[in-house]
């Protein structure tokens, strides 16, 4: 029976003592927050003070390309329409004195050289998740390179 005791403290104590007191391993991710956007006629790069943790992105049909939040319609040159998603990330933080802005430029971009990019457009910065949209001439394939805290969208031919 003592030992049964004794083993039933040895595990609380073990699992009290996993659960509180050091370092934690997994903390909640760096949110990135953008600092530049560039864009050409055949290319879209972001850069970030950290990476983001997860960049995605798909393709949507114009009658989806809205604002997060209001879901107010976008106008975006092009026919074919990619979405790029970032996650953590954001445009602003919350400093002891208000919103301050990591991001400062335009919300709507236009390349100055031709190719298949139309035009980019920031459509959500909600939550963590920062999506901007891209119009192209046509659907292609493109190619998302990161480097350190650069992301950039290629686009095919």
């Amino acid at each position: 029976m003592r030992s049964l005791v004794a083993l039933c403290v040895v595990m609380a104590a073990t699992i009290v003592l996993a659960g509180c007191g050091g370092p934690r391993s997994a903390s909640a991710p760096t949110t990135a927050l953008l600092s530049g956007v560039h864009v050409d006629g055949t290319s879209a790069t972001f850069e970030f003070h950290s990476p983001p943790g997860l960049v995605r992105t798909h393709f949507r049909p114009r009658s989806q390309i809205a604002e997060s939040g209001s879901g107010q319609k976008v106008p975006l040159r092009g026919r074919a329409f990619l979405v790029v998603s970032f996650f953590p990330a954001a445009t602003a933080q919350m400093g002891v004195t208000g919103l301050m802005f990591s991001y400062t430029g335009p919300r709507r971009l236009r390349p100055g050289t031709p190719g298949p990019v139309q035009e980019l457009v920031k459509i959500g910065d909600f939550e963590a998740q920062l999506d901007w949209a891209i119009g192209l001439d046509r659907r292609r394939p493109v190619q998302v390179t990161r480097d350190g805290t650069t992301v950039t969208l290629t686009v095919g031919s």
